[in-house]
C-alpha cells in the first residue's frame, strides 16, 4: 500500500513592507506589518532605519541651531556661521574666521524662531520670541525693535515680515514694505488683520507659492498680500473638527504637510488630501513636536504609546518625545524610529551642504540613517499580520523558514496560541518550525545598529 505524501507549499512574501497599524490583524498577507519600528523596509529588505548622530559642526550642547551667510568686514568675504540656542536660553555662534565660539546677546531668550533676510544692503538673521521684541544680527551688531509683537511665528512674503504674536491669537501682523523693522500701524506702513471666526486661534504663517497661508486652531486661511497693503484680502479654505498641531507644520515641496486630530494631511494651497492613514492608530494619542522637510522627505517627532510595553532607548527615562516618522514625499515610504526623545528639527545650509539638525534629549545633533541614538544601536523589530496564506479554514504544518540575513537576530513563529523563538545566526540560515498553524505571524527583532535582512522563505504542508 503506498503511503500518502502530504505536498509542500512554498510562501515568500513580496516584501518587508512599512508599519500599518490601521487595519485588522487578520490580513491575510505576510508582507504587511503590524507592528515595525527602526526598520526601513523602502527597498523591501529590512535595514536599519533613522536615527541621530554626534556631529564636528553641532556643538552637544545646542538646543536650536540656524546657519549665517552674511559678509564680514574683517575677513574681507562671505562667512558661514552657524548659531545655537543653549539650556538657558542664550544666543551663541561660532565664528568661522575667529574659530571661537562667542555669545551673541546677553539677553536670556525662550524658544526662539529665526529668518534671514536682506535688510536695506546688509545681510541681517531676526531672532523671535516670546519674551523680547524683535531682535536683528548684522553679524557684528545687536538691535532690538520692541515695537514688534511677542512673535509666535514669522515668514517672509514679498518683502514684508507677516507674524503670529503671543499677545493676540486673533491678529495676524505685518510690517512696512521693504522694512521689517518697522512696525508703526499706517496705511503707508505697517499694521494687522483681525480674523475672528470659528476657525480659532492663529498660529502659523508660511509663505508658499504667491500667497501667505495662516494655520489657525481649526482651520487654514489664505492671504492675497502684494505690496500696498489697501489690497490685501483674505479667504478661508479649510476647517477642521479637531485641532491642527503647528508644530507638525512643514512645507514640503509642492504640498504642505501638517497633523491635526484625526491624521496626518497634505495640503496643495486649495484642498486638503489625509495621507498616512495606516498609521492612524498610532497617532490617535500623539503629542506633536517638530517637524521639517529635508532631502525629499518629512521628519515628524512625536511621543505616543506602542502600547507593548518595552523600553527602546530614551523610553527607559523621562522623554518628551519617543518617535520619530520619516516620509518619503515622492515615493510615498513610511519608516517609524522608536526610542529617539526629539524636541526640535531644524534645516541649516553650513559649510556647502544642508543638514538636518535634531536636538535629542539636550543634545545637538544630526539625523542619520544609521539605526542608532548617538552611539547606542536602538533595538529594531517587525512583526507581520496574522497570515493565513490564503485557506483560513485549513489547518497546516510549518514545516521550516529560510532567511539571509547579514546580522545576528531573533525569529519568533506565532500562530495566535503558541510562539517559537529561535536565535538565528548571520548567513543564508535554514530554521526548523514543525508547528501547526491555521494562521502565523512572522516576528524579527535584531539589536544591530546597521542591518540587511532580505525577505524569508516559508515551507508548509
Amino acid at each position: 500500500m503506498d503511503i500518502p505524501v502530504k505536498a509542500r507549499y512554498r510562501k515568500k512574501p513580496r516584501r518587508f513592507g512599512a508599519p500599518d497599524v490601521k487595519n485588522d490583524e487578520s490580513i491575510p498577507d505576510l508582507s504587511t506589518a503590524t507592528e515595525c519600528y527602526n526598520f526601513d523596509c523602502s527597498t523591501g529588505a529590512l535595514r536599519e532605519g533613522f536615527g541621530v548622530a554626534a556631529s564636528e559642526t553641532v556643538p552637544s550642547e545646542a538646543r536650536r541651531y540656524w546657519s549665517f551667510k552674511y559678509y564680514s568686514e574683517e575677513a574681507g568675504a562671505y562667512v558661514d556661521q552657524y548659531i545655537y540656542q543653549i539650556e538657558n536660553g542664550r544666543i551663541m555662534y561660532y565664528d568661522s574666521y575667529t574659530l571661537k565660539n562667542k555669545y551673541l546677546t546677553p539677553l536670556m531668550l525662550g524658544p526662539v524662531t529665526a529668518i534671514q533676510y536682506r535688510l536695506k544692503s546688509d545681510d541681517v538673521i531676526f531672532f523671535a520670541s516670546k519674551e523680547r521684541g524683535l531682535l536683528v544680527w548684522s553679524g557684528s551688531v545687536v538691535r532690538e525693535y520692541n515695537a514688534a509683537p511677542h512673535i509666535k511665528s514669522m515668514a517672509l512674503h514679498y518683502e514684508r515680515l507677516f507674524v503670529t504674536s503671543y499677545d493676540d491669537p486673533t491678529k495676524l501682523f505685518f510690517s512696512d514694505d521693504l522694512d521689517p523693522t518697522n512696525w508703526n500701524v499706517s496705511e503707508n506702513a505697517a499694521g494687522f488683520i483681525e480674523l475672528l471666526d470659528e476657525r480659532g486661534a492663529l498660529n502659523k504663517v508660511v509663505s508658499f507659492g504667491n500667497y501667505l497661508y495662516v494655520f489657525r486652531e481649526h482651520g487654514i486661511s489664505r492671504l492675497t498680500a502684494f505690496a500696498d497693503q489697501s489690497e490685501f484680502s483674505v479667504i478661508n479654505l479649510f476647517v477642521s473638527a479637531g485641532r491642527i498641531y503647528e508644530d507638525s507644520i512643514a512645507v514640503c515641496g509642492s504640498f504642505i504637510i501638517f497633523a491635526a486630530s484625526d491624521g496626518l494631511y497634505a495640503f496643495d494651497g486649495y484642498s486638503c488630501t489625509r495621507i498616512m492613514k495606516s498609521l492612524d492608530r498610532l497617532l490617535n494619542t500623539a503629542v506633536y513636536k517638530s517637524s521639517a522637510y529635508f532631502d525629499g522627505k518629512y521628519y515628524l517627532s512625536f511621543c505616543t504609546e506602542f502600547g507593548d510595553g518595552a523600553q527602546i532607548g530614551c523610553e527607559a527615562g523621562e522623554h518628551s518625545a519617543n518617535a520619530l516618522l520619516v516620509y518619503d514625499v515622492a515615493h510615498g515610504e513610511i519608516s517609524v524610529s522608536r526610542g529617539l526623545d526629539i524636541s526640535y528639527l531644524g534645516v541649516a545650509y553650513y559649510l556647502g551642504e544642508d543638514t538636518l539638525f535634531a536636538c535629542e534629549s539636550g543634545r545637538g545633533g544630526v539625523m542619520a540613517h544609521n539605526g542608532m541614538r548617538f552611539d547606542e544601536p536602538l533595538r529594531k523589530v517587525w512583526k507581520s499580520a496574522l497570515a493565513d496564506f490564503g485557506t483560513p479554514d485549513k489547518t497546516k504544518t510549518l514545516r521550516e523558514l529560510y532567511i539571509d540575513t547579514d546580522v545576528p537576530l531573533t525569529l519568533t513563529l506565532d500562530n495566535g496560541k503558541r510562539k517559537k523563538t529561535v536565535k538565528v545566526k548571520s548567513g543564508n540560515r535554514r530554521v526548523r518550525a514543525n508547528m501547526t498553524v491555521k494562521r502565523v505571524r512572522i516576528e524579527i527583532e535584531t539589536d544591530a545598529p546597521t542591518c540587511r535582512i532580505r525577505v524569508p522563505t516559508v515551507i508548509y504542508s
